[in-house]
């Protein structure tokens, strides 16, 4: 599973000069537990906490202490395709509570702790429901049928040469907790 599977997006940003007070305000209405900092440029310069932000409140409570006073620098950011157990082990080695998605310079999502768990808290019943009322959305009905085991999804319903072999599987992939995918005829 990659962190294009798990990753929130679109992802809300601030600029290095948005208050604390901002920032806040927009952590409560988005519900995002970080916020990635990019300048002018749209470029990522560092990333806020919650936490970074509690503790400047209440460390300075005027809130207008700027984001990038407050924010970690430099951060670490990863790519869509990025494996999601390097993505742990880079969130736990760094301690950031969130990573930062990047293609190319844009920001296009962020995984949280709180994806991870869900990740890790996945069984195969709740993998299978998921999987199921994708493919059944995608149809317009029950096609298909979906087995699975381990995080291993088994998909029946398509022989080699069904055009749609490649949407079912990508549909698939992109349930969290999926760790493998197979088509069979059926």
């Amino acid at each position: 599973m990659h962190a294009r599977h798990i990753m929130s997006s679109p992802v809300t940003t601030v600029s290095p000069q948005a208050t604390v007070d901002e920032c806040l305000r927009i952590v409560q209405r988005s519900g995002f537990t970080v916020l990635p900092v990019v300048d002018e440029g749209r470029n990522l310069v560092g990333i806020v906490s919650e936490g970074d932000l509690l503790r400047e409140k209440f460390r300075t409570p005027s809130g207008e202490t700027s984001a990038s006073a407050t924010m970690t620098s430099p951060v670490v950011a990863m790519l869509p395709d990025v494996d999601v157990s390097a993505l742990a082990s880079a969130m736990l080695r760094s301690g950031l509570r969130g990573i930062p998605i990047m293609q190319g310079r844009d920001v296009v999502g962020i995984v949280t702790r709180r994806d991870l768990i869900a990740v890790l808290t996945m069984d195969d019943d709740h993998i299978r429901h998921e999987v199921q009322h994708r493919l059944d959305v995608y149809a317009g009905s029950r096609r298909w049928t979906v087995a699975v085991a381990d995080g291993g999804v088994r998909i029946g319903g398509l022989d080699s040469e069904d055009p749609e072999r490649g949407i079912v599987a990508a549909l698939a992939e992109t349930v969290p907790g999926v760790t493998a995918v197979e088509l069979v005829p059926g």
